[in-house]
């Protein structure tokens, strides 16, 4: 089998090389935090009511909710039952939030969180064969809980449910701050590579889902298109094939992903290729047909969201496998999509750090991982969302972490995972409550430091104790103050409202060598309206 040359198969399959260049970036002025809903039916509406109003008071802009297919179109094709929901939309209205509607048409049940079990409306399958609507892994496990992207039906399913839910809401449109469209498992797009049905545990890479003949002859069809002759396939993949019929995707996913096995070939990068450009597809087919319907009737960004698969990202012997069986393999690629499709996007484990990047057997990494793709979605133009992977309980060092990736790296909001967690059993808020009012609430008012009897030097900065002001790390941001005379230096900065830092200033010279403030911590509390204003001496 022909192999890739080094340096092709590196541009192609592996992360372009982060920038060295510190992140310089603060709380945007339209920041917005966001709470993802429960995932179950509410009971007590005063009780849920009562929660929302809180949330409103305490900085958050929108609640985000699971509009699960299973339960609207439950009965039969194209008979939809929108009354549960209607009084859902009545009631964050009535608390004076924003809704953001998930148009959910997976499975709830099974994956990592869930509490709830909604499957996919039965029905559906007596549409085709589970050969062309499901997906089968590597070890032949069926999975039922999402529509595969490459059967004919999917998109048009999706499409009735979107025409239906623009009629039904058309009244919602003040209400309405986004709409999200659920495309894969858990409502991301990818594939269900990493399910503890399939015998998965973390942090195992997962399996390739493309052993059903659906997904086998949608294979076979896009080597035909890109080859058009099985002589041409066969020189560059180095085979004798005799018929199209022949071409399988992988046999042995643990082989064909070892660094120098079958992953390094053009059989590979082919595959890849194709697997990702199934998911490409379909976000491309769905999303037509989502603007079709919302954007004349609610007129709000539509979006989707990206999973932020973080283990075996420096794997020595399957580096990025876990990302490439869920269909990650060219991360630019797929975003490229989003832009081009006209598409909000949510990443995942803003969370977490990257203390595992090269300790077995995770070697996780997702703060880089979350880094890498703000950077292209900045890059790119696409409007960014952050959300937390696990819930934050009890974890401080969580919320500060997500602070300091949501407000350095171009995000556009923040939705916390999940609002179960923010409130005890009498309704009053928890801890969690507290500190994500702390830390992610979005009120931000703009702050000028001035330090005074600077010595020359060829940069001075700030940095500090929360995530906004980098948490104490001047190697990796940057809050660059303006020379105003010799030896006063002046930056204004959009810091959260009514809030205490502490914060010191650095000087860098030309080599980028760090010279500390001597002394105690600066300290200030923001005020809660206007501007504030900081002066010191150095």
């Amino acid at each position: 089998m022909n192999k890739l040359s080094v340096g092709v198969f590196t541009f192609m399959l592996y992360f372009v090389p982060l920038s060295n260049t510190p992140g310089i970036a603060e709380v945007q002025p339209d920041y917005k935090l966001y709470v993802m809903a429960p995932l179950g039916e509410i009971s007590d509406w005063g009780a849920f009511k009562a929660e929302l109003t809180q949330l409103k008071e305490n900085g958050v802009y929108a609640i985000t909710t699971d509009i699960w297919w299973g339960l609207v179109e439950s009965k039969k094709d194209n008979q939809f039952d929108w009354s549960y929901y209607k009084k859902y939309a009545e009631t964050v209205k009535a608390s004076g939030l924003k809704w953001v509607p998930i148009l959910s048409t997976h499975q709830c049940g099974g994956n990592v969180g869930d509490d709830c079990n909604y499957p996919i409306p039965s029905w559906l399958w007596n549409k085709d064969t589970a050969e062309n609507m499901a997906f089968k892994s590597e070890s032949g496990f069926w999975n039922k809980e999402v529509l595969a992207p490459w059967w004919e039906g999917t998109a048009g399913q999706y499409n009735e449910l979107y025409k239906s839910f623009a009629e039904n809401f058309a009244d919602k449109k003040g209400l309405i701050a986004k709409i999200y469209l659920s495309a894969g498992p858990a409502g991301e797009l990818r594939y269900p590579s990493y399910q503890n049905a399939d015998g998965w545990d973390y942090p195992e890479r997962g399996q390739l889902q493309v052993y059903t003949e659906g997904a086998k002859r949608d294979f076979r069809l896009a080597m035909r298109e890109k080859y058009s002759t099985i002589k041409k396939l066969n020189a560059a993949w180095g085979k004798t094939y005799k018929n199209w019929n022949e071409i399988q995707p992988p046999g042995n996913g643990d082989e064909f992903f070892t660094r120098g096995g079958a992953i390094d070939t053009r059989f590979g990068y082919d595959f890849m290729q194709w697997y990702q450009g199934a998911l490409e597809k379909h976000l491309a087919k769905i999303s037509k047909f989502a603007h079709k319907h919302f954007d004349e009737v609610f007129g709000v960004p539509i979006g989707a969201k990206i999973s932020g698969v973080h283990w075996k990202m420096n794997d020595p012997v399957m580096p990025h496998s876990a990302e490439y069986s869920a269909g990650y393999h060219n991360y630019s690629q797929l975003l490229n999509q989003f832009k081009k499709s006209n598409m909000a996007l949510t990443f995942t484990c803003l969370e977490m750090g990257d203390q595992d990047a090269h300790t077995a057997p995770s070697y996780s990494a997702p703060k880089t991982l979350v880094t890498h793709i703000a950077s292209l979605a900045n890059e790119k133009g696409i409007s960014l969302n952050g959300e937390n992977a696990l819930p934050l309980i009890n974890n401080e060092w969580g919320f500060d972490n997500v602070a300091e990736m949501v407000f350095n790296h171009g995000f556009e909001g923040f939705t916390l995972l999940r609002m179960s967690y923010l409130f005890d059993d009498e309704g009053n808020p928890t801890n969690e409550f507290r500190m994500m009012a702390d830390k992610l609430e979005g009120k931000s008012i703009p702050v000028t430091f001035t330090v005074e009897n600077v010595p020359a030097t060829q940069g001075v900065y700030l940095i500090g104790d929360r995530g906004e002001i980098g948490r104490w790390n001047p190697e990796d941001y940057e809050y660059k103050l303006t020379q105003n005379t010799e030896g006063s230096w002046s930056g204004t900065f959009r810091l959260a409202a009514d809030r205490f830092y502490e914060f010191k200033f650095v000087l860098k010279d030309e080599n980028g060598n760090i010279t500390w403030q001597d002394g105690e911590n600066n300290s200030y509390k923001t005020p809660l309206n206007g501007e504030g204003n900081y002066k010191t001496e150095w």
